[in-house]
């Protein structure tokens, strides 16, 4: 009970969607939804001409029938059998009348479906217009469709005054199955010929939609990089393109003046920094000196963070492709000459199809985002494992270490530049709080993405994700 009210209250809060998410899905949506309501009215005026038609041959019908009883009725009865084969043999009459045959005896038919049979009451009706009702059979296939394709193939009997019957064929001509199947055929085709072009004209109106999210993501993956947007399209989305196009001007000038200003800051401040560490050495006492000349090699290490931060903003290292496990693995067995607990390893896929494992990156950002995640692994977790997967469009790499774990509301706030985590993730471990705001910028110049998680047994994991359609 519990859990069939848990679903019902799951199933209660998602939203129903009626719609197609994008644009274009929602505009194809009410284009293809009036057109079929358009086709439907169109194929019902359609199919209320057949109906008519089809009245209109029944009455046609009933009419032939009236005639030619009462035709034959007027020629004796020792006659009508040689009359109707003289008429056989006549051009000009057999063709009227080669459905029409005479017989003695009553035949021996079932009791017509409804749609006959209510043939059966408009004869008698016709028939009995004279002051008598002569019996009539009919028999056929009625048309069980409730929008008639055709009038049913229907074939009558109707009793003479001398006992005799007379028996006419009523069948579907194959002009009446071309006419109204002729007519159908008109209604979807019209209704594909309207299609095609509103697809077409709707997809180009949204195409610089597509433009404008793409463009939008470009640029915040690397602003420094992405191109502007052209401004064509309807006059909204040229408006659109247009202010998207000065706000990536003014942004991009912002990060401009913003990276000449640390720069700036950062080199003019290392010459008098390096100048007062040497003035420190001669300090007295030694346990003086040492504590400013740590203080000192401090503020150093951060001007230095701050001036690569700066420069892990943009770069015109350009694009080249490279094999990702071999990089990998060569960067491992640095860090392990170096006396780091550093592994690798990777899929099997990679092993079978090494092409799988090639991709468009730039080298050098790539190696200094790695070597900042590795830094980090080992300083605060003791060991780096480094294990490289494959998935649909992307190669994904995970560093995973042994030490503490971060506060999940803090996972975002760690890649903001000179934020630190209290306790053992701080400057007290040699951090700047740069470290990861520095690899994240490197990935993002590589079109990757850098995430942080916890792992369930203690310690942390950082994945960086390559799409393998990056390109410069």
């Amino acid at each position: 009970m519990t859990e069939s009210a848990s679903l019902f209250e799951r199933v209660k809060q998602k939203p129903v969607r009626l719609l197609p998410d994008s644009i274009f899905g929602q505009i194809l949506f009410v284009l293809v939804a009036g057109l079929a309501l358009l086709q439907i009215a169109n194929f019902l005026v359609v199919c209320g001409v057949q109906k008519l038609y089809v009245d209109q041959m029944e009455r046609a019908r009933i009419e032939h029938v009236v005639s030619y009883r009462a035709l034959f009725e007027s020629i004796p009865a020792d006659l009508r059998a040689e009359t109707l084969n003289a008429a056989h043999g006549n051009p000009a009459l057999a063709q009227s009348l080669e459905r029409v045959t005479i017989v003695r005896e009553r035949p021996d038919w079932a009791a017509p479906d409804p749609i006959l049979a209510d043939s059966l009451g408009a004869l008698k009706e016709a028939l009995s217009a004279g002051g008598e009702t002569p019996d009539v059979l009919v028999r056929g296939e009625g048309s069980e469709s409730l929008l008639p394709l055709h009038a049913p193939t229907m074939e009558v009997a109707v009793a003479l005054t001398d006992g005799t019957w007379l028996t006419i064929l009523f069948p579907v001509e194959a002009d009446d199955r071309l006419m109204v199947w002729s007519q159908r055929l008109f209604v979807f085709l019209e209704a594909l010929v309207l299609l095609v072009p509103l697809v077409y004209l709707l997809k180009r109106v949204t195409n610089p939609i597509d433009r404008l999210c793409g463009a939008a993501e470009a640029f915040g993956a690397a602003p420094e990089e992405s191109p502007a947007l052209p401004e064509e399209g309807p006059r909204e989305l040229r408006s659109a393109a247009n202010a998207f196009n000065r706000m990536r001007a003014q942004i991009r000038g912002h990060l401009d003046e913003r990276n000449r200003m640390i720069a700036a800051l950062a080199h003019d401040l290392r010459t008098p920094l390096t100048k007062l560490q040497l003035r420190l050495a001669r300090v007295e006492p030694e346990k003086l000196r040492d504590q400013l000349v740590d203080t000192a090699k401090g503020m150093n290490a951060i001007l230095t963070q701050g001036l690569e931060f700066a420069r892990s903003l943009r770069t015109e290292e350009p694009m080249t492709k490279i094999d990702l496990p071999l990089f990998l693995q060569s960067l491992a067995d640095d860090y392990a000459d170096l006396g780091h607990a550093v592994t690798f390893a990777c899929d099997s896929a990679f092993e079978e199809n090494p092409q799988k494992g090639v991709l468009p990156a730039r080298p050098l950002c790539l190696k200094r985002c790695m070597e900042n995640l590795l830094t980090n692994a080992c300083a605060y977790g003791g060991s780096a494992a480094m294990r490289l997967t494959l998935e649909k469009n992307a190669l994904v790499v995970t560093v995973s270490d042994r030490g503490p774990r971060i506060p999940e509301e803090l996972m975002e706030k760690v890649f903001e530049p000179y934020f630190r985590v209290e306790g053992s993730r701080n400057r007290a471990s040699g951090g700047t709080g740069l470290g990861l705001p520095i690899a994240k910028n490197m990935a993002q110049l590589n079109g990757g993405t850098l995430t942080l998680a916890n792992r369930p047994e203690g310690g942390l994991t950082v994945t960086l994700r390559l799409r393998l359609s990056a390109a410069g």
